[in-house]
């Protein structure tokens, strides 16, 4: 179950980051890449701003979890999974200590994003099968959908589970921040930690 709760969580880090900073990804750079082009959009120099900062967060945070999370170590994607939920926390505290003015919004997408980072670092370590991932729904779905085709799995996979759970944790979070605004960053927080706990030490 740890890959359908990330991606959950991966989905609700996205419901939050799109509704209140500034309608960035924090988990799909591939959107982010869209949106740096949507130069017709009002307040874009914002939007690419905040485009920029996910992508390069997001793309430091993988070279330096896959650089400390090698593939075979003992407990990779476990450490991985760990510094997501340090990442996580400090979004938490930075929406509720903070007076979130554009400085502090542009430190919470880059945490956000090395968070979504650091979690597919873990899910791409240790014995995960091929084409699973948290973040990454089109990817999944192809590489899902090209192994059915050829007969490497079957239509019990999990990795439909993780393809369902991804847009439902961007509802709840929509659903949260109408609410209680303040509680949707615990969303992703919660899940990252409820998958520390859920896996061994050695393995994801």
């Amino acid at each position: 179950m740890a890959l359908p709760l990330l991606s959950f969580g991966a989905g609700a880090a996205d419901g939050f980051a799109y509704l209140v900073l500034g309608g960035i990804f924090t988990a799909n750079m591939t959107g982010n890449a869209v949106l740096a082009t949507m130069y017709g959009r009002p307040d874009y120099p914002s939007i690419l701003i905040g485009a920029l900062t996910a992508i390069a967060a997001f793309a430091i945070a993988l070279v330096v979890g896959f650089r400390t999370a090698r593939a075979g170590h003992s407990g990779a994607a476990r450490k991985a999974l760990i510094v997501s939920a340090i990442c996580h926390a400090a979004v938490v505290l930075m929406w509720w200590c903070s007076t979130r003015s554009g400085p502090v919004v542009l430190c919470l997408i880059a945490a956000s994003a090395a968070a979504m980072a650091f979690q597919t670092v873990a899910a791409k370590r240790d014995g995960v099968d091929h084409g699973a991932t948290t973040t990454y729904a089109t990817g999944t779905l192809t590489d899902l959908l090209k192994d059915l085709v050829d007969g490497q799995v079957n239509w019990c996979s999990i990795r439909w589970l993780s393809l369902f759970a991804l847009p439902a944790g961007a509802a709840l979070s929509v659903a949260v921040a109408r609410t209680w605004p303040d509680v949707t960053p615990l969303i992703p927080l919660i899940a990252t930690v409820a998958c520390i706990r859920l896996i061994s030490p050695e393995a994801l």
